[in-house]
């Protein structure tokens, strides 16, 4: 399935940028009202250009890059496709449950139906097991924890007056040291 950018000149003349896999569909919805939030307060006028993509990452990501250029490049880019911000960092991505989903049903061969099961079973698991106290490690990935923090006293940062911080319990996650040397992009040492 191929995703599409796509640029709209609104009613007040101010650009909506938006991916999508059918783009006259997603003008119509729009037009209608039924499109994103922006285009309900500023009525769409025009498609001004659309362009094939790729995956819905890779569109994410074109969108992300337009919405970063000034007005009067954001057409040309589209056009072009020359999607990169120029003088601005990269953005990394962040990956969804969705796109964990398929990765893992990639990898293990199971459907994507039994690698949400799976996913979700063990996000439970561990959920359930460090709320009740304990410790889960996973040898090379990393150690999920629960930490006490005792009832302190802190400053209001606009008045600067005292005030009380009672205590609190909360998750911690330590990454593992293949989980560590992976990030870091490092060999891992053989024993």
């Amino acid at each position: 399935m191929t995703w599409y950018i796509y640029l709209l000149e609104c009613v007040d003349g101010s650009f909506y940028t938006g991916i999508t896999v059918d783009v006259a569909t997603r003008f119509a919805d729009h037009q209608s009202g039924k499109g994103a939030r922006y285009t309900r307060s500023h009525k769409p006028l025009r498609l001004l250009a659309s362009a094939p993509v790729g995956t819905r990452s890779e569109a994410l990501k074109a969108e992300l890059a337009i919405k970063h250029l000034p007005k009067d490049q954001k057409l040309l880019a589209v056009q072009s496709h020359t999607l990169q911000i120029p003088h601005q960092p990269e953005r990394s991505h962040t990956m969804n449950k969705s796109e964990l989903i398929e990765s893992i049903a990639k990898s293990s061969e199971l459907t994507k139906a039994d690698s949400e099961r799976a996913l979700t079973a063990a996000i439970a698991a561990i959920v359930k097991a460090v709320a009740k106290g304990d410790t889960v490690t996973l040898v090379g990935f990393g150690t999920f924890k629960s930490v006490k923090r005792a009832a302190r006293t802190g400053r209001n940062p606009a008045t600067g007056a005292a005030l009380k911080i009672a205590a609190s319990t909360s998750p911690k996650f330590t990454a593992g040291a293949t989980f560590k040397t992976a990030v870091a992009g490092k060999k891992a040492k053989k024993k």
